[in-house]
């Protein structure tokens, strides 16, 4: 603060000494923290893939789930806190609801970048998949195009079939159709497959709760870490000075550390 007069009045303040008030949020630090989480959870993540197939021999497949599911939250709420805390530090002049707010942005920001990356992931394998298919699709309409019925009973006697196998053959290609039609009206067969659905339905439930719960934990986890990497709160207040044949005023200010 500018030193006061005699009089005790503050000096004028002229329009050059104004400037514009911008946005305080650091980018960089935001990035940094970002790109730190998510290297270390790639890193813990073939970590446990490693740990998994290693006793995958002697643990039960659903114990070995439920220890993946679990290790996949921890791992992550761990990759974020660490993202918060170092985008916090990097940082100056915040307050601690401040760099809860730069935690939340490095969690943003990871999860933007996780989304990416299985969309271009998902986009990628889908085109391999469907250039995979639709060649053996075409290679398997040009054979059968190109294969009569003599010359598959040509190639199955030269395979060791005999004349009855085949003609056995033939009559189970012949009545295949109404086998599954009649499978499909078994009410037996009905149930097994609405018990199916069911089945597959709370397993998708669960799954959406798991990941609903791991997303708030690792939230939650980031804030946590940039409240945590907060530095000192700096405050600025005026000092009463007093001396010999001073009226009153204030001469200057202090500062002080939180």
């Amino acid at each position: 603060m500018a030193d006061t007069n005699h009089a005790g009045h503050l000096p004028s303040v002229g329009t050059e000494d104004l400037m514009g008030v911008r946005s305080r949020i650091s980018w960089g630090a935001i990035l940094a923290g970002s790109v730190l989480a998510l290297a270390l959870y790639f890193l813990l993540t073939l970590l446990g893939g490693a740990i998994g197939l290693s006793v995958s021999d002697n643990v039960d497949g659903r114990n070995l789930a439920t220890g993946a599911a679990i290790y996949a939250i921890l791992v992550t709420a761990l990759s974020l806190f660490v993202g918060g805390l170092v985008a916090a530090q990097l940082t100056t002049g915040e307050n601690k609801r401040e760099a809860a707010l730069y935690g939340l942005l490095v969690w943003a920001a990871v999860f933007a970048m996780l989304l990416w990356l299985m969309a271009s992931g998902v986009r990628a394998g889908f085109n391999a998949m469907v250039g995979v298919a639709t060649a053996g699709a075409t290679a398997g309409q040009a054979a059968a195009q190109n294969t009569t019925a003599a010359d598959w009973e040509a190639l199955a006697q030269r395979a060791g079939y005999t004349p009855q196998q085949i003609e056995s053959f033939k009559q189970q290609a012949r009545t295949a159709p109404a086998q599954v039609g009649a499978a499909a009206q078994d009410p037996a067969t009905r149930q097994q497959a609405e018990q199916a659905a069911r089945d597959a339905g709370e397993a998708a439930t669960r799954v959406t709760w798991y990941t609903f719960l791991g997303v708030l934990v690792s939230m939650l986890a980031a804030a946590a870490g940039g409240y945590v990497g907060a530095g000192p709160t700096f405050r600025l207040f005026a000092v009463p000075v007093g001396g010999a044949g001073y009226s009153g005023g204030y001469g200057g200010a202090a500062r002080t550390a939180v």
